[in-house]
């Protein structure tokens, strides 16, 4: 198993020292979830956001009435267009990378179409909360 050493070893081999800085900045995720969005990002996808000013979204607490720091991303890459085609097979292919990483990653979880796989139930398995959003991103939750 790879832990976040080795992982954080091949990263910088590859990219260099620094992490990809989200796109609403440091404070916006959780610092245990850099390397895995950054590893994302280094794969083509884009971030779409960490955090968003409504109900249930990724963030937690308050930095003196700005969001807080959030403990999940989502990121897309171009031309995907949902659950079908060459797009979609590439979240498919990241998002079981992140899985089998997963705890090296600090991930709880990992959404991508309508499937989701978590440390509760280890398998992909239907997303029955009706969201269909994941069609066109993958989700990446952290441990609390």
């Amino acid at each position: 198993m790879t832990t976040y050493t080795g992982l954080l070893k091949q990263y910088k081999a590859k990219h260099g020292v620094g992490f990809v800085r989200p796109r609403q900045g440091w404070e916006s995720l959780d610092s245990r979830l850099w390397l895995a969005y950054s590893m994302v990002a280094k794969r083509g996808f884009y971030d779409v956001g960490t955090y968003a000013n409504k109900p249930g979204d990724h963030s937690w607490g308050d930095r003196h009435g700005r969001p807080g720091r959030a403990n999940a991303f989502d990121m897309r890459r171009k031309g995907w267009l949902g659950r079908f085609g060459w797009g979609f097979r590439n979240a498919k292919k990241t998002a079981n990378w992140l899985w089998a990483n997963h705890v090296a990653l600090n991930i709880n979880y990992v959404i991508v179409g309508r499937k989701i796989i978590s440390r509760n139930k280890p398998y992909w398995h239907p997303l029955t909360t009706g969201d269909t959003s994941h069609d066109w991103h993958i989700h990446v939750s952290g441990v609390s």
